[in-house]
């Protein structure tokens, strides 16, 4: 900085500077990944910054910095940490927000943690027809199964499996959570007095008989083809009334149009772990073991985040089947009606690009 003088007008003095030298530098510098795929390519890749002191540059590759001017943003630098908050956002992923610690008497650019970005997920849905007629498959099961050629050498254990849920979860869970098959048990059985919309959290019954103690909610149309579990949280404030732990993934039916069933739960066979964590609204769990049908329960030792899902789908009358939430890896490899002999594995690299896939299968 040049030197000041000094100029008094009207009784107020001026310190004047003649000229001012600031930089405006890069302060953060970081790199995004595709969660899945490792490569990331995104051109509306933005990061967005809480301050109006700093502002950002991005790549499509995932490549940003953030600049400021480092004395005015961090001033009290040579005694003070700083935290920055930062928003990665990209068409057809989840925003990933992001903390980056300036260190104090930070050396400029601060190298931000890596960040693997998440795919949303995406619905996949098709129609099962039988291969010798044409004619739609009513009531086939898909599954998700294991590679039919996997790769030589196979990778170390533990070896991940696909799992496709016929509702999507609730909750989120960690890596490592358990899940294991479940035997159920009928307590009680329900009509809904009131149709039930996706997203209630308070349904009625004719009655709530054998819905105590550690029994929970089955939600199943007459073929199947939505099936889901809720816990409840407490009576509401009418006869009948139930208030559910978390809200519907789908709508269902009052009178004879739903089936609810009471049902308590006991593990039948090896627990299995999560590899990866899960996020509520995922549809898919990748897990140390495979599951192909019946009812599984995730995080059963955890009143707070147990939840009980159907494995797999059904199809309808017309042999449509769909899953939600389908995402969290590359390749799925499905399986019409897969207890009987010499049906084929259809491998599918999901596209997740496109909103819906639409996947078409034969028995």
């Amino acid at each position: 900085m040049s030197a000041s003088l000094t100029i008094t007008v009207d009784n107020t003095t001026y310190s004047v500077v003649d000229d001012r030298a600031t930089f405006y530098d890069v302060v953060i510098q970081g790199a995004v990944t595709d969660e899945i795929a490792g490569s990331f390519n995104a051109p509306g890749f933005s990061v967005e910054t809480a301050r109006a002191d700093l502002q950002s540059k991005t790549t499509q590759q995932g490549l940003y910095g953030v600049a400021g001017y480092p004395n005015l943003s961090f001033p009290k630098l040579a005694t003070t940490s700083y935290t920055v908050n930062l928003t990665l956002q990209a068409a057809g992923y989840q925003d990933y927000a992001l903390a980056v610690t300036i260190p104090v008497n930070a050396i400029f650019p601060v190298t931000a943690p890596g960040a693997a970005m998440r795919r949303l997920p995406v619905r996949l849905q098709g129609r099962v027809v039988v291969d010798a007629t044409g004619l739609p498959a009513a009531g086939a099961q898909v599954v998700s199964v294991d590679n039919p050629n996997p790769p030589s050498p196979p990778p170390p254990p533990p070896v991940p499996h696909t799992n496709l849920l016929r509702s999507p979860l609730y909750l989120a869970h960690a890596a490592g959570a358990q899940a294991q098959l479940v035997t159920l048990t009928t307590t009680g059985t329900a009509q809904l007095t009131l149709a039930a919309a996706a997203g209630a959290t308070t349904v009625t019954f004719n009655t709530t008989a054998g819905l105590s103690g550690s029994a929970f909610i089955r939600f199943a149309t007459p073929s199947q083809t939505l099936v889901e579990y809720a816990q409840a949280h407490g009576p509401g404030l009418a006869a009948g009334q139930i208030v559910l732990r978390n809200g519907l993934n789908r709508s269902y039916g009052a009178g004879a149009g739903t089936d609810v069933r009471f049902v308590t739960a006991t593990p039948a066979g090896s627990a299995s772990s999560l590899l990866i964590d899960a996020d509520a609204g995922d549809g898919v769990l990748v897990t140390d073991q495979l599951f192909q049908s019946g009812t599984l329960v995730v995080d059963g030792g955890s009143p707070a985040l147990v939840e009980y899902h159907e494995l797999g789908a059904v199809a309808d009358g017309n042999g449509y089947y769909g899953f939600e939430g389908v995402g969290r890896v590359q390749q799925l490899f499905l399986r019409a009606n897969p207890a009987t002999p010499g049906t084929p594995v259809l491998p599918w690299a999901i596209e997740f690009d496109q909103p819906i896939n639409v996947v078409d299968l034969q028995v």
